[in-house]
């Protein structure tokens, strides 16, 4: 061979150097693009991370004070509960004095009617 005909190929393999260099700065490129993303992909994982913990806490706290309040509610059902067992026991006994009463003042008005029939027969003549 001769030095004219090594000379084209060194010149295409030149080239193909070249190609291969600028092909890899493109990939590096890529890389280093695809890494940025990556990490910010990564900052935005994390901050989801922290929302979703803070949510966690909040739903957490939440939880607790409606369990605070449904106890408290319940709570409350019982002593309504008890309160109406007291009265539903004592209303029989009230029923009967209320009718006791009655009956009593029904009886002193009909002494009250024959004493002022009587003091009207005696003032009439």
């Amino acid at each position: 061979m001769s030095a004219a005909e090594g000379r084209p190929r060194s010149r295409c393999g030149g080239q193909a150097v070249l190609r291969a260099r600028a092909e890899a700065a493109g990939y590096r490129r890529l890389l280093r693009t695809r890494a940025a993303e990556v990490e910010a992909l990564r900052g935005a994982v994390g901050a989801l991370h922290r929302q979703l913990e803070g949510l966690r806490d909040r739903r957490s706290g939440e939880l607790a004070k409606y369990q605070e309040r449904v106890a408290e509610l319940e709570r409350e059902i019982g002593e309504a509960e008890a309160e109406m067992a007291r009265c539903l026991r004592e209303y029989p006994a009230l029923l009967r004095l209320r009718m006791a009463l009655e009956a009593e003042i029904a009886a002193y008005r009909e002494m009250l009617e024959g004493e002022e029939l009587r003091l009207g027969c005696l003032a009439a003549p």
